[in-house]
């Protein structure tokens, strides 16, 4: 399901809890995947007040991209 957010550098998320596939869409038109991302991460993305810092911080470099 995605979700949008209120980002500068990402427009939207989709989360596919069952295989902990993670979607990023960037505002720039890129697309980022990544595998095996907890739930808690997600959530925690979804609620930061900069899902842009966020997302450079807890995800990207952390977990495997496809």
């Amino acid at each position: 399901m995605e979700t949008r957010l209120q980002s500068k550098l990402i427009e939207a998320i989709d989360y596919q809890r069952e295989t902990r596939h993670l979607t990023l869409y960037l505002t720039n038109g890129q697309r980022r995947h990544y595998e095996d991302v907890p739930e808690g991460i997600v959530v925690g993305l979804t609620a930061a007040a900069s899902p842009g810092d966020f997302y450079m911080s807890q995800i990207r470099g952390r977990f495997r991209t496809t």
